[in-house]
């Protein structure tokens, strides 16, 4: 099997794509809703949108992409230009060019407003004039779907550079345009989603209802699982071993995709037709720890990135404890020996960097596996001086040894034992799970016990007290269906003292007649998703069905 090569590495996402091809037929038919689309670096949102432009070869719609992520406005200018134009000869069979001159030459007998106006732009820029080169550029879709009747979709990655253009209101005067351009379709996307909703609330403030607001996130636990068959098409992997890989990348789509080819490679180096511990052991070594290894090297560059200044020894020492599981503030300020006021601001700064999140009173590195580097090759790495040749890389061997059958041994265990050892972790706190607010008590006195229906079917529930009184978790790996929730909601009548809390832990989910009726019942719903989210909170292994 070759590396994966780009059509290959794309997986997933088919929800979001279809999302973003509904949105461009609906241009083409009066209806326009712009889209944000949203989400951490190297999660996959560029290869989303080349993957909708090479699919969506529609004669009447003119595709133009942009990446301004640490460019200029000379670049911004001249790429804007060029793109539109080579995109219109392209669709008309036309003869392309690369220069701007030789593509204005071919396009001015069938676009010459637009040709007239990109000239314009040019000789602004030259001049220096940026702020009237670009109001000029803002014009110019709008202009062409008027020569060409045909629609438009302008693609801005990573939008918030625009920013950095040193342009009065350069967002205020964007939003104008967009208002008024009704055949121009705007995809803008971000890496840092606090700053660009801040953007679209504050500076596209009469348009924030106008863009669909998209989070692309890492793939849950079964896209994860996947994504590492697809890529590893043709080589065996254990189940075990390719779980194990889902929970270890955080389903990060870019880690997946990397050590996956480090696995083919070492597969063939070692002419192995199958997968073992052994290669996927070495396969971490080679991109983790190894200081050359392609995610340890993406790791230092971020880190290098994030410790600039005056701040940076403190940075360091913030994200060290929060991987070694300091998760309050309090706690950090104890563990670190300053004060919660400078914890606070360098917390902040990673919040704002798309680093750290915060859910409830917790906070933690949004990046299962950045977190895993930090404390377990970067901290050491500026902790301990290796006296002894090859004696680090001997204990990070030793160290995913170890968490390779930690995985394995917390995996056997049965679902009600890793749910009831997660309630001893509770302390009366709030947190967000897939989008609701949860209180979740201090418990005691945790039992795990079968709960029988009428119909003779047993169910696996958890019996746990707080102050609140007594609540009962109900757990089932396999579908709910209503028959189901009939005999679960008959057999809580019957119990007393009655439960102040019910909860059903499905990891298959519930059908929606079911799920109407439980809710309507007033009882929470836990699926896989939010059970892993629960389990990421506290550090602890996915669950696996």
């Amino acid at each position: 099997m070759n590396l994966i090569d780009f059509d290959h590495n794309f997986y997933g996402r088919r929800s979001v794509l279809e999302v973003l091809k509904k949105r461009v037929m609906g241009l083409k038919e009066g209806y326009r809703q712009n889209v944000a689309l949203l989400g951490s670096r190297y999660i996959g949102k560029t290869a989303l949108l080349q993957k909708l432009m090479s699919q969506m070869e529609e004669p009447d719609v003119y595709f133009i992409y942009l990446d301004l992520e640490n460019r200029d406005f000379e670049y911004f200018a001249i790429q804007f230009t060029k793109t539109l134009l080579y995109n219109y000869l392209k669709k008309e069979n036309l003869p392309l060019h690369e220069d701007l001159k030789l593509l204005c030459a071919e396009a001015r007998d069938h676009l010459p407003r637009t040709v007239f106006l990109v000239q314009a732009i040019e000789e602004f820029t030259v001049q220096g004039k940026h702020l009237e080169a670009y109001h000029m550029i803002l014009s110019l879709p709008e202009v062409m779907t008027q020569e060409t009747g045909k629609s438009v979709v302008l693609i801005f990655d990573e939008f918030e550079h625009l920013g950095n253009f040193d342009i009065p209101e350069v967002f205020t005067e964007l939003g104008k345009r967009i208002m008024t351009q009704k055949n121009c379709l705007y995809i803008v996307t971000s890496s840092s989603p606090q700053k660009t909703e801040s953007i679209l609330s504050e500076k596209l403030s009469l348009l924030f209802g106008n863009f669909e607001t998209i989070y692309l996130a890492p793939f849950n636990f079964s896209e994860a699982q996947g994504a590492i068959e697809h890529n590893l098409e043709g080589v065996k992997l254990g189940m075990h071993l390719r779980n194990f890989i889902a929970d270890f990348t955080g389903g990060h789509p870019l880690y997946i995709n990397l050590l996956c080819q480090e696995l083919i490679c070492l597969s063939g180096v070692y002419a192995q037709q199958e997968i073992y511990a052994p290669i996927v052991t070495q396969a971490v070594e080679n991109v983790i720890f190894n200081p050359w290894g392609v995610i340890s090297r993406h790791f230092e560059l971020q880190i290098n990135a994030l410790t600039a200044g005056k701040s940076a020894g403190l940075t360091v020492k913030v994200l060290g404890a929060l991987a070694q599981g300091k998760h309050k503030i309090s706690d950090l300020s104890e563990n670190l020996k300053l004060k919660t006021s400078q914890i606070g601001l360098r917390i902040n700064a990673l919040q704002e960097s798309n680093i750290v999140e915060r859910n409830g009173n917790y906070y933690h590195i949004k990046d299962k596996l950045l977190s895993y580097w930090i404390k377990y090759v970067h901290s050491r790495r500026r902790q301990v001086i290796d006296l002894e040749v090859g004696r680090s890389r001997k204990q990070f061997k030793e160290e995913i040894n170890r968490a390779l059958n930690d995985f394995g041994m917390v995996a056997r265990k049965d679902l009600s034992v890793r749910i009831a050892d997660l309630m001893h972790k509770f302390d009366n706190e709030s947190f967000m799970l897939c989008g609701r607010r949860y209180k979740l008590s201090t418990f005691r006195d945790i039992k795990v016990l079968k709960l029988r229906t009428g119909a003779g079917n047993y169910f696996d529930a958890i019996s746990a007290e707080s102050q609140e009184g007594v609540w009962l978790i109900v757990l089932k790996k396999d579908p709910v269906h209503d028959n189901d929730l009939n005999g679960i909601l008959e057999e809580i009548k019957k119990l007393e003292p009655k439960p102040t809390r019910s909860v059903i832990v499905s990891l298959s989910g519930l059908d929606e007649n079911a799920k109407v009726r439980a809710l309507q019942e007033k009882l929470w719903i836990w699926d896989e998703d939010q059970l892993n989210c629960l389990m990421h909170l506290f550090d602890e292994p996915i669950i696996v069905r």
